[in-house]
């Protein structure tokens, strides 16, 4: 299996973020310039921008406690992963990582889970008019 297969994607990464989730990451996903990708690299470079690049493991601190055993995340006989992002809607995904981030970011978007800023400990404001990515 690739390395990259154990973290979430540049835009599912880029799509938390968006939410208002930080949180650190083992890995980080960084743009090179001029072309239109990214290498997934442990460790962040000084003076240089990276996207975090979150495991399963990273993935399962950031699920709200209580949701984690009710995790509608199914693995599939061929390798692939299923999860819950809506009502009776059910998406296939190529790894694990991406189906825990999406399912994720359904409880966020759904308001079935609630986000809170660790040093402030307000609440997260999460913008209902973006959208939930579904691109496996």
């Amino acid at each position: 299996m690739k390395k990259e297969l154990n973290y979430t994607s540049p835009a599912t990464s880029k799509a938390i973020g968006e939410l208002g989730i930080k949180w650190k990451a083992s890995a980080y996903w960084q743009h090179v310039p001029g072309q239109n990708k990214y290498i997934l690299k442990d460790k962040l470079e000084p003076f240089k921008t990276g996207v975090p690049a979150y495991n399963i493991t990273e993935l399962g601190h950031l699920i709200p406690f209580g949701f984690f055993n009710e995790m509608k995340v199914l693995k599939l006989l061929d390798g692939y992963f299923k999860v819950l992002t809506g009502e009776d809607t059910w998406i296939t995904y190529i790894s694990e990582a991406e189906a825990r981030a999406h399912y994720l970011i359904y409880l966020v978007k759904s308001g079935l889970a609630t986000l809170y800023d660790k040093k402030t400990e307000e609440k997260v404001q999460v913008s209902p008019d973006k959208p939930i990515p579904t691109k496996p």
